[in-house]
């Protein structure tokens, strides 16, 4: 079987991640060819590393036209080489694919959908307008629209999607089988060490979080926060002006980017995820309990799901609510200490059974298998 994956960047980001995951996990059986609408990334050269054919446009919404000819030109070669099925990955990929697949004929579409919603407003628009075409698109032509998420796949049945083709595929991880829970890399001497992976952005509302650590403040909590991803080092003026606001300079670091981010989850007590919208299936929580950190999450896209029995929900945007789970969590690390270890290995457990990469893999196998 052979699989033509068209994405709109291939940098750091939970669909290029997963993609990557999904080739790698099938290379035995599935021959795998990927289009990059805009910039490379990471995943590039791990990709071309795995003797994946790798197309990088460089393309921009301002001269997306230019890619037109070089886009069929692959389309067209892939064909020619035994080439059966398209999978997009995210909406502007979505789009391109629908034509892509009308003027190549390929014998199968299939899109991803990878947000539950889209922040209304001036500056995406743009991806409105695309949402909405796509939503009368796959109607035709599309064969399945795998989501990741629960969440993310009736959002978008309800917003005109063609109901009867969603395919429920959540996202998957390599496992590591004999790595064991270090209970010395949860050392408590008095400070609680906080965690927050994601890019700088209004979406990630990292307000709420400093907030929330402003209030342990005034209780008398002892902690440190570290915050890693994209556009979060101390070049940020931003980010570094918010932390000032709220006098946090002192309790934080700021890593930025890091190859190494399973070192920061082991190293931490706790992951916060505070996003206000937009996640499907939030990988850092997966990621977090695959290395032994619980987690506390806004309730946004699958977290409930993903954090059922062994994680924290609170409400979108309540500091008060993240505040009061935190110190909940110290207070545990302090006198249950047991009971907090017991909670660490169950979410790896937990993680382990449900969302090991092989396993999911299969379902996408499936899926292609029924289009040829």
């Amino acid at each position: 079987m052979k699989i033509l994956h068209i994405i709109t960047s291939l940098g750091p980001g939970g669909a290029e991640g997963m993609l990557y995951r999904l080739i790698k996990s099938t290379s035995n059986s599935v021959e795998h060819s990927v289009i990059c609408l805009n910039k490379g990334g990471k995943y590039v050269s791990l990709m071309r590393d795995a003797k994946v054919d790798v197309l990088v446009l460089n393309l921009s919404f301002s001269n997306s036209f230019k890619g037109i000819i070089p886009i069929i030109k692959f389309a067209r070669l892939k064909k020619k080489q035994g080439y059966q099925i398209i999978t997009s990955w995210l909406y502007h990929a979505d789009l391109v694919s629908w034509f892509l697949d009308l003027v190549c004929r390929f014998d199968g579409l299939v899109w991803n959908i990878r947000y539950t919603r889209l922040q209304i407003g001036r500056p995406s628009i743009k991806n409105w307008l695309i949402l909405k075409i796509l939503s009368k698109l796959s109607k035709y032509r599309v064969d399945k629209i795998i989501s990741c998420s629960v969440s993310a796949g009736e959002v978008h049945k309800s917003l005109g999607y063609k109901k009867e083709i969603f395919e429920i595929i959540p996202n998957g991880y390599f496992l590591n089988k004999a790595q064991k829970f270090n209970k010395d890399l949860k050392d408590y001497s008095g400070i609680i060490r906080i965690c927050i992976i994601a890019r700088w952005h209004h979406q990630k509302d990292f307000e709420t979080l400093f907030q929330a650590l402003d209030l342990l403040k005034y209780n008398n909590i002892n902690f440190h926060l570290t915050i890693a991803g994209n556009k979060t080092n101390k070049d940020n003026y931003e980010l570094v002006a918010l932390l000032n606001k709220y006098q946090l300079n002192d309790y934080c670091s700021l890593l930025g980017e890091v190859k190494n981010v399973q070192d920061v989850y082991m190293k931490s007590h706790v992951n916060v995820l505070c996003s206000a919208y937009g996640e499907a299936f939030p990988n850092v929580l997966a990621e977090s309990m695959l290395n032994f950190t619980p987690c506390i999450s806004t309730d946004v896209g699958d977290a409930s799901i993903i954090l059922s029995d062994v994680g924290e929900i609170i409400p979108i945007g309540d500091y008060k609510a993240l505040a009061y789970a935190l110190i909940e969590k110290n207070r545990i690390l302090r006198d249950e200490k047991e009971a907090y270890f017991k909670n660490c290995v169950t979410g790896f457990e937990k993680t382990f059974q449900r969302y090991d990469i092989q396993d999911v893999s299969k379902y996408y196998i499936d899926v292609w298998k029924c289009l040829v």
